[in-house]
């Protein structure tokens, strides 16, 4: 006889759910009681529609895209945003890779450590035509702060890429229940536009393709930067490199040593 566990009690331990086991699902039914799991194939499904009474899943519809231009467009107006915001068909909402690379100075099998983040290059958004082409020109005219159409000189990166765009996710009542900040957004493609002589349908809609740097989670960082947020920096080291702050430790030190010497003495 050994003392050796089989493999069914290696597999119940690690699986946590043992014969003798009862385990709650956090939501509480009507009368506010906890959920008691039901375990076989009929307990699988309850707990699946408990879960997905609970959490729900959110529609592919239901959302809403914010265009924050950069400060060469502010004379536009916010008239056009808002025909933005309701004209946006679709958008896709950029992910993000940890770029890693083959630790080779471990023996036995290899492991791939994190070397750095990586976003898409980009990401596009789909808008409904309108019949004067206003959307349309928004967007090339954001493309024209990026270069001078008389001489072909490009300007600088801030001047055309100081934009955001925030993408919300909407419950059923159309409130956010996450949205994500993307920054330093500029429209790098302008997608075709197809006439044809023999087709009378109206023009749907035109395609935008968004370079951007990273984008943030609005839910945990608000609308400022990631590097912005308090804890990241000290006010007071700012004051002590630029002299706003009280004197220096060194320089108190420094002052205090005559006094130091002369009790000495």
């Amino acid at each position: 006889m050994t003392d050796r566990p089989n493999n069914q009690q290696l597999l119940n331990d690690a699986f946590n759910v043992g014969p003798d086991v009862d385990f709650f699902i956090p939501t509480p039914n009507r009368l506010g009681q906890p959920v008691r799991a039901r375990s076989g194939a009929a307990g699988a499904i309850d707990n699946l529609r408990t879960e997905l009474g609970r959490g729900g899943m959110p529609q592919v519809n239901r959302f809403q895209m914010n265009i924050n231009p950069p400060a060469g467009l502010s004379g536009v107006g916010p008239d056009i945003l808002r025909r933005i915001v309701v004209r946006t068909q679709s958008v896709d909402l950029p992910g993000n890779t940890l770029k890693t690379s083959a630790d080779d100075n471990v023996y036995g099998p290899n492991r791939n450590v994190v070397q750095g983040v990586e976003y898409a290059d980009s990401f596009d958004a789909k808008f409904l035509m309108d019949e004067k082409f206003e959307l349309h020109n928004y967007f090339t005219s954001w493309q024209r702060l990026m270069y001078n159409d008389k001489t072909w000189n490009l300007r600088y990166y801030d001047e055309y890429a100081s934009g955001t765009i925030d993408i919300f996710v909407l419950d059923r009542g159309f409130n956010p229940v996450a949205g994500f900040r993307i920054w330093e957004c500029y429209p790098s493609t302008i997608g075709p536009i197809s006439f044809d002589m023999g087709n009378s349908a109206p023009i749907n809609d035109f395609t935008v393709s968004f370079n951007f740097r990273y984008w943030s989670d609005i839910g945990r960082y608000g609308t400022k930067q990631p590097t912005e947020m308090i804890g990241r920096e000290r006010p007071d080291l700012n004051k002590t490199i630029t002299g706003a702050n009280l004197e220096s430790k060194a320089l108190a030190r420094i002052r205090a040593e005559p006094e130091d010497r002369s009790e000495s003495e």
